[in-house]
């Protein structure tokens, strides 16, 4: 991105393909919005520590109605962050020691790799399919490798879909059945659903139609343009 930003400095005509950044700015109303927020007199002091209450009633409004859960989400359940980073930082802290085995996929967005070795986890880098997915058949091949071998279990498993880099996009079925497969296996499933609705009308589905015990991480930056960050706790 530097390069690619000092190309562009000296005139050259680039295309981004380097990072996974809206092309358009904030919605007028979202603008408008933030201006008269800073604006208004009044003090911008702390919110609680799960971020606006509102804010969090509108997101689980939103994820019932998108998805027909037929059980809204509680609002202690959603939690407010600035940024993706922000809210894997916390994720990975609460559901994983230093020392556990975290499944990623053998094409995946980088800071998951980087965030978990920071963190002393070490990764289970499970390749994908010809459809440069990874479904249940493949973190099965690789469940059943480890016992063989006598390996460490995976403790947990991190995938976004559609998919950062390669926009394969799980379907709802292949959904369900990696999420079954994590709860049979007793491996928290960090679903990054960060690229939905930027799927070109093919259908859509969100980890918690089939587990309570998944972890959602979400965001308004890709669809909506702008840059806050919530995600939803399972039980860890």
């Amino acid at each position: 991105m530097q390069r690619a930003n000092e190309l562009q400095a000296e005139g050259k005509d680039v295309l981004h393909c380097e990072v996974g950044q809206p092309e358009t700015g904030a919605p007028p109303s979202v603008a408008q919005a933030a201006i008269s927020a800073l604006t208004e007199p009044r003090v911008m002091g702390y919110t609680d520590a799960f971020g606006l209450l509102a804010l969090r009633e509108k997101i689980s409004q939103h994820y019932t109605k998108y998805y027909k859960l037929e059980t809204p989400i509680p609002t202690s359940r959603i939690v407010v962050t600035t940024g993706s980073s922000g809210a894997f930082l916390l994720a990975f802290t609460s559901c994983f020691d230093a020392g556990d085995v975290v499944a990623i996929a053998s094409s995946g967005y980088p800071c998951y790799r980087n965030i978990l070795s920071a963190l002393g986890c070490q990764q289970a880098n499970i390749t994908i399919n010809d459809e440069f997915k990874l479904t249940a058949k493949e973190l099965q091949g690789d469940i059943v490798r480890r016992k063989a071998a006598k390996l460490p279990a995976i403790k947990g498993l991190i995938l976004s879909s559609p998919s950062n880099p390669t926009g394969a996009m799980l379907s709802p079925t292949e959904l369900k059945e990696l999420c079954e497969l994590c709860d049979r296996e007793s491996i928290q499933f960090l679903s990054d659903e960060i690229y939905h609705g930027i799927s070109y009308g093919t259908e859509e589905a969100t980890a918690l139609q089939f587990s309570s015990k998944a972890l959602i991480i979400n965001s308004f930056s890709k669809y909506y343009s702008s840059k806050t960050v919530f995600y939803l706790f399972g039980a860890c």
